[in-house]
């Protein structure tokens, strides 16, 4: 607003004023306004000088001053930030890294186990049948992620995966009606680099939230020669508020997960040593989860305006537990 303006408006009015007053209390002998000083503020002849503290604005004014209370987002990301903030929604900043620890256990379908490489009659007549199997793994990531819309983020993945699945198998000679062999603990260990990309998609109404996030990954192994595939869907739904001016999030979702592994290696490198022409056997196992949903349970807090903690827990069974620390600018 021009202050110029708002006094010469506030001096009209006063001006007014006084000549209704004087009309019953004095009398005037000139009505010339004169300068007192170098500024552009007049005073009546004959009256003294009184300061002028009214703050009254015109519509107008009042429009401009509103405008010019709100900063405009000056950022590249969000698209649509503004029209976002002009409807009243609070944006959070739009880039973000985060370091993420998460432990899992879940049980396995061994579709086949085959051996190749040992001899021709191993290799032709020798059978597993399906079996069940427990897999453990450790993961640490690493997460860049970038708001590319006010309801859309994208992200990616890389890190380090590492764990076991141990299965017990039932190898039996297919001949006829098949031989029973025995039972024999079968373990695959493995780690390797994990690396992919996601989506998440949100909305709200009021505090209550609910969010959609899908991921793939792909785990290449080390020393199998095979990789663990996965695409994760996530629904979320939860409440955020307000505690000692730090963000706060409680939510429950779940997780499908839709896994297809194959590993493939030599039978010594998992500590399977045959003597001689056996020793360059081979195996061939494929696996898939037993139960491809599992429900999750979670919170996020804010530390500093630009931290934040994360932990979240699965439940059934798959069971997880994931810890995230981010940082936002």
């Amino acid at each position: 607003m021009n202050y110029k303006t708002h006094f010469t408006v506030a001096m009209t009015a006063f001006i007014g004023n006084s000549f209704a007053v004087s009309a019953n209390d004095h009398q005037f002998t000139s009505t010339d306004l004169v300068s007192t000083s170098d500024n552009d503020v007049k005073y009546i002849v004959g009256l003294d000088p009184v300061l002028v503290t009214s703050t009254a604005l015109t519509e107008p004014e009042s429009a401009l001053l509103s405008v010019e209370e709100y900063d405009q987002y000056e950022r590249n990301f969000p698209i649509w930030a503004q029209e976002a903030i002009d409807l009243g929604h609070e944006l959070p900043k739009p880039y973000g890294f985060s370091m993420t620890y998460m432990k899992m256990e879940q049980p396995l379908i061994v579709d086949s186990v085959a051996f190749s490489g040992i001899g021709p009659v191993i290799d032709e007549f020798v059978k597993v049948g399906t079996s069940n199997a427990q897999q453990e793994s450790e993961t640490l990531t690493f997460r860049g992620d970038l708001w590319v819309l006010p309801f859309l983020n994208v992200y990616g993945i890389l890190g380090y995966t590492q764990g076991s699945s141990i299965a017990v198998v039932n190898p039996f000679i297919d001949i006829g009606s098949g031989l029973p062999v025995g039972e024999f603990p079968f373990e695959l260990n493995f780690k390797g680099i994990t690396y992919g990309a996601g989506t998440t998609i949100v909305g709200g109404i009021d505090n209550w939230f609910a969010l959609l996030d899908v991921n793939y990954t792909n785990t290449a192994l080390d020393i199998l020669d095979g990789e663990i595939s996965s695409i994760v869907v996530s629904p979320r739904v939860g409440y955020r508020w307000k505690f000692k001016g730090h963000d706060m999030q409680l939510w429950t979702g779940a997780m499908y997960q839709n896994v297809e592994q194959t590993f493939e290696g030599n039978l010594n490198d998992i500590d399977i040593n045959l003597p001689g022409r056996w020793s360059n056997g081979k195996f061939k196992v494929e696996q898939h989860l037993e139960d491809k949903w599992n429900t999750l349970v979670g919170g996020q807090a804010a530390i500093t305006n630009n931290v934040d903690l994360l932990m979240e827990a699965g439940l059934g069974t798959r069971r997880s537990m994931m810890v995230s620390l981010g940082y936002r600018f």
